[in-house]
């Protein structure tokens, strides 16, 4: 995603992989029967095991504060980028996050690029790691690179001239993949709409559209659809700046990159509305000539090129 990121470690872990396919491909979601109660009561020979209404329950958690545990200063960040390339110079420790009440991952970000920078100089580069354990040994155990995203304000600048409104669009990067995800902001009468694909990874997967439908309420709050199925929802609470997320199918909670990209989802919540402004600034000065004077760094341009050409 940058100048920097090993891409080969991407094929690399990408070939690992594919060769640990899903128990399942991916079809669409299968309407949930409720079942009614039955009029004769169950015998003790023969229970009823109800069915789960939420598989897996992810939280993400982006400190307000440096009074954390988890944050231990420079020290700390040192050994993740000691750990792997992955980890920038720039990065700040931000957040936690959490998969079935346990924590798993911390969130990184170029903080002092996005909050500090003018308008012109703002970029937004955003990476999750495995919590890095001490141990016995010379090397401590995590600190692995599990995902990222970053915003592209070209990208941006084109989905809000396509929809004329304001229209942020992210991409997502999973490590198991080579192909980049895009989050994108649609055009909806009623409250928020975005969209990111689940491509195929294995044989049977058919190319999946994610759509996360705005609910009118205090703070970031979706439903995950695919086709007319609720998947998953997104729960922001606004001022703790945390995101829970439950997902309501079992199979897309044992979908490494459906989680993957919930997680994602999740922390772009925290900069949607940041976002969102920052575009609209250059929106407004494109709308009537079609042009812009945002100087689209190296950086956002490699996310045009010719996937045919880049061999060559």
């Amino acid at each position: 995603m940058s100048e920097e990121d090993p891409v080969e470690e991407i094929e690399k872990t990408a070939e690992k992989a594919a060769k640990k396919p899903r128990a399942t491909s991916r079809v669409k979601p299968a309407k949930k029967k409720v079942s009614k109660p039955s009029k004769k009561p169950a015998t003790p020979e023969t229970p009823v095991p109800p069915k789960k209404a939420v598989y897996k329950k992810l939280k993400v958690n982006f400190w307000r504060t440096r009074l954390h545990d988890e944050e231990l200063g420079v020290h700390q960040q040192l050994k993740y980028q000691a750990k792997t390339r992955w980890f920038s110079k720039n990065f700040d420790i931000e957040g936690v996050v959490e998969e079935d009440g346990e924590k798993k991952y911390i969130i990184a970000f170029s903080k002092d690029q996005w909050e500090e920078k003018p308008l012109e100089e703002k970029k937004l580069t955003c990476r999750i790691f495995t919590i890095m354990e001490e141990s016995m040994d010379a090397q401590p155990k995590g600190g692995t690179f599990k995902g990222g995203f970053e915003l592209s304000v070209s990208h941006s600048l084109i989905q809000s001239y396509e929809i004329k409104h304001p229209a942020p669009v992210f991409f997502m990067q999973n490590p198991r993949m080579t192909h980049l995800a895009r989050v994108v902001r649609g055009w909806r009468l009623m409250g928020t709409r975005w969209t990111f694909p689940l491509l195929p990874e294995q044989k049977d997967d058919k190319l999946q559209i994610v759509t996360a439908r705005g609910v009118v309420g205090p703070g970031r709050n979706y439903w995950m659809y695919i086709g007319d199925q609720k998947v998953a929802r997104v729960d922001g609470q606004r001022v703790q700046k945390n995101f829970e997320i439950q997902i309501l199918y079992d199979e897309y909670a044992k979908d490494k990159s459906f989680v993957l990209y919930m997680i994602l989802f999740g922390c772009i919540c925290n900069f949607m509305r940041d976002a969102e402004k920052l575009v609209k600034r250059y929106y407004k000065k494109m709308k009537k000539s079609a042009t812009t004077e945002y100087k689209m760094p190296k950086q956002e341009l490699d996310l045009f090129r010719n996937p045919r050409m880049m061999r060559r």
